[in-house]
């Protein structure tokens, strides 16, 4: 082991920066460390407070040093980094087109519903299909006329025989004039055998339809018929009594007559005389007058199109009968129109004559406004707005479109579409503020070309990203480019 005198002595062809001072030297350890001898050597102490002197300050350097550079790596991380270098535009006013969006369903602009007053009778013949074209006059169905024809044929007859009664009434009498009111009077009495075996036949179908209406009560009950079913039992029965009070005051009707017919004849054979003549014409009037009403009623059982139109709904079926409910729908003209409820705002703004574009995705037609709604709710403050469609058009009543119609032009806040971005159907755009981006969320307009209308949202004058906005999140620092 060398010892500290060696130590000394090796060290003294080492140059030695000056002489330690006192207060170096009272500040050497009053201990050594163990297995070390201190020689009582003056030269070894001021070697000694030499080499500590120099640890000294070679600590205190590298401490000064270490301090610099810490303070160096703290003022660069509070700079922030520059994430990305963007490109910025003010929001603007500019012009954008005014177009009014619409929705609504497609309607048939004069729906018509179509039915026969003639009620009771059976549907014999069904001659149109829904989506037929028909044309005015066409004939959609038919109803029995065959009890209403045998009624004509007698009240014709009656007719004839009334007439031929007026000019026999004018002239003497000679046997044929008296032959003409016999068979007057028998027509008469076979008429009203006729409208005997007519009140028969009327009885019996009411006894019928009386009794299908309580048995079709009974199985209500029992929950066998459904309630329409067992009520149109009962109308059916109620609607017999009507028939058989027809038939009865049709029965006294041809009594009547019959009685007549024998009093002429009676008056015949007595020789014609200006009353006579005068009921003659009368009841030649009368029966003119039946034959018409007849052939009216005749004609009602006749189900005709009361215009040009287009079939959408066909209730009437063969065999049905009918009670004077709808047998047919029609479009009349096919003329369809799309109804839309527009607010009080833009309502203002509209005119008739305006075009409009109309679309479902799929079809499109140009329409034309043709009547706005000369009031607006005063619930809703919406008004009606009707915009007729091309009957050519692939447009259905029923489907639901979207409308759009232009007013022109008006003033609004823009930005590029490079700069709307979208998460959801949510919009937001990103802005330059104080070397960051903000985030903020907008409600997007009209979009012309390469420009987006900003609603809600966004302030004129603030610079907006339009380039590098999407590689952005809220808050990142950015520098702006040229």
């Amino acid at each position: 082991m060398m010892t500290l005198d060696q130590k000394n002595s090796s060290e003294q062809s080492k140059p030695i920066y000056g002489p330690p001072s006192y207060e170096s030297l009272s500040k050497l350890p009053k201990r050594l460390p163990p297995g070390l001898k201190l020689p009582l050597k003056k030269s070894s102490i001021a070697v000694l407070a030499t080499v500590s002197l120099i640890a000294a300050v070679s600590t205190a350097s590298i401490a000064g040093s270490v301090f610099m550079k810490g303070k160096e790596t703290a003022a660069k991380a509070s700079k922030p980094v520059v994430v990305a270098t963007v490109t910025v535009q003010p929001a603007q006013l500019a012009p954008v087109p005014d177009v009014l969006e619409l929705t609504g369903s497609i309607s048939a602009t004069d729906p018509l519903s179509i039915g026969s007053s003639a009620g009771g009778l059976v549907i014999t013949q069904v001659n149109a299909e829904e989506g037929d074209y028909v044309k005015k006059g066409q004939i959609l169905a038919s109803l029995d006329s065959s009890v209403l024809r045998a009624q004509l044929a007698a009240a014709e007859a009656r007719f004839q025989g009334a007439g031929a009664s007026v000019v026999k009434a004018t002239q003497p009498n000679r046997p044929e004039d008296i032959g003409s009111f016999e068979a007057a009077y028998k027509q008469a009495l076979a008429d009203v055998q006729n409208r005997k075996a007519m009140l028969e036949q009327a009885k019996a179908s009411r006894m019928l339809a009386q009794n299908n209406a309580r048995r079709y009560a009974s199985l209500l009950k029992e929950g066998a018929v459904s309630e329409m079913e067992a009520q149109t039992k009962s109308t059916e029965a109620t609607t017999t009594n009507s028939t058989v009070r027809a038939a009865e005051d049709s029965l006294d009707a041809a009594q009547y007559a019959a009685q007549q017919a024998a009093n002429r004849l009676e008056m015949a054979r007595q020789g014609g005389r200006r009353e006579d003549v005068t009921i003659s014409r009368a009841n030649a009037n009368e029966s003119a007058a039946t034959v018409q009403q007849i052939r009216a009623q005749i004609e009602q059982t006749i189900v005709r199109a009361p215009d040009d139109g287009l079939i959408t709904k066909r209730f009437a079926h063969i065999g049905d009968v009918s009670t004077g409910k709808t047998l047919f729908e029609m479009i009349r003209r096919g003329e369809i129109e799309l109804k839309a409820q527009v607010s009080q705002e833009d309502i203002s703004r509209l005119s008739t004559g305006q075009l409009a574009e109309i679309s479902d995705g799929i079809r499109k037609a140009a329409g034309a406004v043709f009547q706005i709604s000369p009031t607006v709710d005063s619930t809703t403050r919406l008004g009606t707005v009707r915009i007729s469609i091309p009957k050519d058009s692939a447009f259905k009543t029923g489907m639901f479109v979207k409308g759009k119609i232009a007013r022109g032009q008006r003033s609004a806040l823009v930005v590029p579409n490079s700069a709307v971005l979208a998460d959801n159907d949510v919009y937001y755009v990103f802005i330059h503020e104080n070397g960051l981006a903000r985030k903020k969320q907008v409600t997007i307009g009209a979009r012309v070309k390469e420009l987006a209308e900003v609603n809600s949202g966004l302030n004129q004058g603030e610079q907006v990203i339009v380039a590098g906005a999407g590689f952005l999140n809220d808050h990142d620092p950015i520098a702006v480019g040229q």
